[in-house]
């Protein structure tokens, strides 16, 4: 025991072995075991706490402490140990001495009232460096605090200077701190650097979505410093407000504040405690030389006391920028709870009136998630989303909480009940539109930065908002969330999307294995079925493709559907009886809003792209995602049957004329694989087949074989689900017009009869000297 100290445990009550529970106990054995020559005392400290006392010996420096700064040999420390929590969260470590130097040293955690600062031994969390250590490791740091602040290292000169440190704030003050430095360095330039005073108008939150956030007891905003004080017809306003909203529990209030700021001159104190109670608020103003009798007493001269805490920030300047900042000042954040039996008759404080200590947190504005999310330096560009589902809502959270927040959102449905599975919303949203829903979320998320968010909600139907598409204007994004197929056969066929609009499509399929993204070209070219015929054909090299496609193929089958009239491959996730795990959803809604981030640069492409992201749970989990290039098709109206359109991968073109550069001055041909939907008039040409070994050309006519074609058609139906097939005949004319000659009209007769039966049109394509032309034969022509 430490003898002729003044000890902050001397008058706390010895316990006896009995009164020790057994886990402290054991800590006990271990911090002895450290300090074989100390001797232990355990001390009531509070009702959660238990207090070992003890001395450390302390390395000094050899010509003594630096600066004079009272460390001693042998300081007298105590161990506070949590009764129930320790060894879960870990001892703190505080100096014994009343007379330890805390106003001359960084490194200490402000104490509570009536307790002393206690040392800093970890700069992030010391519990998850504790889980990690022992007692004895906690020592060996104690000591080196002691041994740093003798020799004057507890921090560099080069690491700027450190706040004041608070661990156990009684609430939290919000605000952009740019703003009240503005406001405090142009009074010391107007004052030539005197202390002073602002009134401050505050805001005492009680909206439910900032209890989401902040749990603590109080929660102030300060919205700006008075330039001026306010008047008592102002002071009166506020006051008729909050009798207004008074009734409304949720509701926040208005209230009057006050900044008080020293003179212009460096404080180099550090403090090791804060103010209790208004007595000792004034002794510690008057120790900064800051005015608060004269700001209080301008306070009380307007009744400006409308609620019963008044919020107070005082501003001192430190000789250099703080940690963390680019300011030399330093904002303590209190708060006095001048309530009727803490004033006196004339209405103003008594010193035992409390004070709290506040923290300060920075709002959540746009700016600051993007900061958070790493994505400051990102360009966010406007877009719309349409569908505001499963998938769609996440993608806008994920967006909106990076700080991406100019969003227009289409959605006609409201939010039901069996949604709240894999929606991105809560259950207060139940029964509201889901477009409507999403955009309040996220304007509420930012309620303290309402200038930055640009959302806007359209509760209606896609089509309906095409029929005035001068609200996508300036939007060079659409994003289809809906994994609708009408939606999707809207995009295809629409002429209203504003020119410079890229379209790009998300949806789950494959039982929730495989995400897709399109992502249209330029000038929609590839456009989105382009872009769906492209990844069906990539089947034939990639295996999910494949086996996402064979599965389709099997549930199609087995429900007796016509596979090639609707081609359905992007699930719903609005159906009630949709077996989809959340976690699914939002795994690929995050690969989705990923990619999204990416617009700016995607935006710059000529071609289109597909990204494909997999998410495997069998056995053990697996991902993983890939992006396909697709560049811009050919387009050819038929000559002979304009009301058709036959769209061309862009490898085909180059794979023909690489054929007809080998077969010189011969004819060649073979066939033509994709897909034909019939009822948009479209063939989609993804590949062609080169001539069969049986083939035969010269230089004025082409007999095509048929050796192999059936293996390979068998192959590619197979690797496709049934979906990319046989969609015409191509052959060459190498010194001639790209035109169909006698034997090609009397080829067409041939193969129309055994199509024609089918319903599938004929279709020829003929390569000439110097075009090629695309002839589709149906029922009608």
């Amino acid at each position: 025991m430490a003898e002729g100290f003044d000890l902050h445990s001397a008058t706390q009550k010895i316990l006896s072995p009995d009164e020790i529970p057994q886990s402290i106990e054991e800590g006990l054995q271990e911090l002895q075991a450290a300090l074989p020559s100390s001797y232990l005392t355990c001390h009531y400290w509070n009702k959660d706490y238990i207090a070992v006392t003890l001395t450390l010996s302390v390395d000094l420096p050899t010509g003594g402490p630096i600066n004079g700064i009272d460390i001693r040999a042998q300081e007298p420390v105590i161990f506070l140990f949590h009764r129930t929590r320790y060894p879960r969260i870990p001892p703190s470590v505080y100096p014994d001495r009343k007379n330890f130097p805390i106003h001359e040293l960084p490194h200490l955690n402000v104490g509570g009232a009536g307790n002393p600062a206690s040392l800093c031994l970890h700069r992030g969390s010391l519990r998850d460096w504790f889980a990690e250590h022992s007692i004895a490791d906690l020592v060996a740091r104690a000591r080196s605090w002691f041994r740093d602040a003798a020799s004057n290292r507890l921090i560099r000169e080069e690491d700027r200077f450190e706040g004041t440190r608070i661990l156990e704030p009684s609430g939290v003050t919000i605000y952009q701190p740019g703003d009240l430095m503005t406001h405090v360095e142009g009074q010391w330039e107007s004052s030539g650097g005197s202390a002073g005073y602002s009134f401050l108008m505050a805001t005492l939150l009680k909206n439910k979505s900032i209890k989401e956030h902040y749990a603590y007891q109080i929660s102030y905003r300060i919205e700006f410093p008075f330039p001026i004080p306010p008047t008592e017809k102002m002071v009166e306003v506020f006051r008729r407000y909050n009798r207004i909203v008074g009734a409304v529990p949720d509701e926040d209030k208005l209230l009057y504040g006050l900044l008080i700021w020293g003179p212009r001159a460096p404080v180099a104190e550090y403090f090791g405690s804060l103010p209790s109670t208004y007595g000792e608020l004034k002794e510690f103003c008057v120790r900064l030389n800051s005015p608060l009798n004269a700001a209080i007493e301008a306070y009380h001269s307007i009744s400006a006391q409308l609620l019963g805490g008044v919020p107070l920030i005082l501003a001192l300047l430190r000789p250099q920028r703080l940690i963390g900042s680019d300011s030399p000042i330093e904002y303590l954040h209190l708060a006095i709870l001048g309530s009727d039996e803490h004033s006196g008759e004339d209405g103003r404080w008594k010193d035992d009136a409390p004070v709290l200590v506040l923290s300060h947190r920075n709002p959540l504005t746009v700016a600051f998630a993007s900061q958070l999310s790493r994505e400051e330096g990102a360009l966010s560009t406007p877009f719309a989303l349409v569908g505001c589902g499963a998938v769609g809502s996440k993608v806008s959270l994920h967006l909106a909480k990076a700080g991406q927040c100019q969003q227009t959102l289409i959605d006609s449905a409201d939010l039901f009940p069996h949604h709240l599975v894999r929606h991105g919303l809560s259950p207060h949203y139940v029964g509201q539109n889901k477009a409507d829903a999403l955009k309040d979320y996220i304007t509420s998320m930012y309620r303290l930065d309402q200038d930055s968010v640009k959302i806007q909600s359209l509760p209606t139907l896609l089509d309906q908002v095409l029929e005035t598409p001068e609200v996508l204007d300036k939007i060079p994004l659409l994003i289809d969330a809906t994994a609708s197929t009408a939606v999707f056969n809207d995009l295809v066929l629409t002429k209203a999307l504003p020119t410079g609009l890229r379209y790009s499509r998300c949806e789950i399929t494959d039982r929730g294995q495989l995400g897709i993204l399109y992502w249209e070209g330029a000038e929609r070219n590839p456009r989105i079925d382009d872009l769906q015929a492209a990844l069906f054909n990539y089947g034939q090299s990639l295996q999910p493709i494949a086996s996402w496609l064979a599965r389709h193929r099997e549930e199609l089958e087995q429900e007796r559907a016509a596979m090639l009239e609707e081609i359905g491959i992007g699930i719903s996730c609005s159906s009630a009886t949709l077996r989809l795990a959340d976690d699914i959803v939002s795994a690929h809604a995050a690969v989705f809003a990923a990619t999204y981030k990416q617009r700016h640069s995607w935006l710059c492409l000529k071609e289109g792209r597909i990204q494909i992201s997999l998410f495997l749970t069998e056995d053990f989990v697996k991902t993983h995602s890939y992006t396909l290039p697709v560049h811009p098709v050919m387009s050819l109206t038929p000559t002979n049957n304009p009301s058709w359109q036959v769209r061309i991968q862009s490898h085909v073109g180059p794979q023909i004329g690489a054929l007809m550069k080998r077969a010189g001055k011969k004819e060649t041909g073979g066939l033509l694989v994709g897909l034909i939907h019939k009822k948009r008039k479209i063939i989609y040409v993804t590949d062609c087949l080169p001539p069969s070994k049986d083939s035969r050309g010269t230089p004025y006519a082409f007999k095509r074989g048929r050796l192999d074609y059936p293996q390979i058609l068998d192959s590619i139906d197979a690797s496709t689900g049934g979906l990319i097939g046989y969609v015409g005949e191509w052959h060459t004319h190498p010194d001639g017009p790209a035109t169909l000659s006698p034997t090609d009209i009397e080829a067409v007769k041939q193969i129309r009869k055994h199509l024609n039966p089918a319903g599938i049109p004929t279709h020829i394509m003929v390569f000439g000297k110097r075009d090629v032309q695309s002839f589709v034969f149906t029922d009608e022509c």
